[in-house]
């Protein structure tokens, strides 16, 4: 039980305690209706079907309810948001990745095979290796995708940046596409790392390389958040 909760994200448990706050403060006084209550008893009884995805499949319901039903409640669609956000991360995301895992594989291939092939004679890529033609050669497959990362990259956005400002704004759909690059420059930067040699790959892929990425891109991801929350309410003042 311990291990499976460090094995978690900083991320994930932020992304809950945003949508938990943002319920918290919401200052709605209506009673339930008989439709939140039967969606609620609907709900309870996915805990009964044994499927790894019935969670998320509850939060997704769980989320699309809260948005169909909120109105013009900002804090409620602000953790509806991030409810879904949390849902893509958790199963909608690996599914779609799953669909077209061979094509996000190949951009990867793609972008480190040419970073490569600029700064290191005799290395480029073919298909979803990068490395050199006749001797280490990295395959890259799905864990080792920048997508999986977009995905939790995204949620900590969608997660700050609904804690701060419920309403969305063009803005945030422009710091959202900055993260994605930052999250895919990352992590091409990595794999760049690991085709390099054994030995590095060695580092960077099973040795504290890997906890450097995980933090450096943590990091990353709320510092652009929390930066494009300071620009914003900056600009407001």
């Amino acid at each position: 039980m311990y291990e499976a909760l460090l094995d978690k994200s900083a991320i994930y448990y932020l992304g809950w305690y945003a949508t938990l706050q943002l319920l918290l403060e919401d200052r709605s006084e209506a009673a339930a209706t008989k439709s939140d209550v039967a969606f609620a008893l609907a709900i309870t009884l996915f805990n009964f079907l044994p499927a790894y995805s019935v969670p998320w499949i509850s939060v997704t319901a769980t989320g699309a309810y809260i948005l169909a039903t909120s109105g013009e409640n900002t804090r409620q669609n602000a953790s509806a948001a991030v409810l879904l956000a949390l849902a893509f991360n958790g199963l909608w995301g690996p599914k779609l990745f799953d669909f077209f895992a061979i094509y996000l594989l190949r951009a990867d291939a793609a972008l480190v095979g040419a970073a490569l092939s600029a700064t290191q004679p005799g290395m480029g890529w073919d298909d979803t290796i990068v490395g050199t033609h006749d001797g280490h050669r990295v395959l890259i497959f799905g864990p080792c995708s920048s997508f999986h990362n977009i995905s939790l990259g995204l949620l900590c956005w969608v997660a700050i940046s609904r804690l701060v400002h419920q309403v969305w704004r063009w803005q945030d759909l422009m710091i959202g596409l900055v993260v994605c690059i930052a999250v895919v420059l990352l992590n091409g930067t990595r794999l760049y790392l690991m085709a390099l040699a054994p030995e590095s790959f060695g580092y960077w892929h099973d040795g504290f390389g890997e906890t450097i990425f995980t933090w450096v891109t943590t990091f990353t991801i709320l510092l652009i958040s929390l930066w494009s929350i300071y620009r914003t309410t900056e600009r407001r003042a």
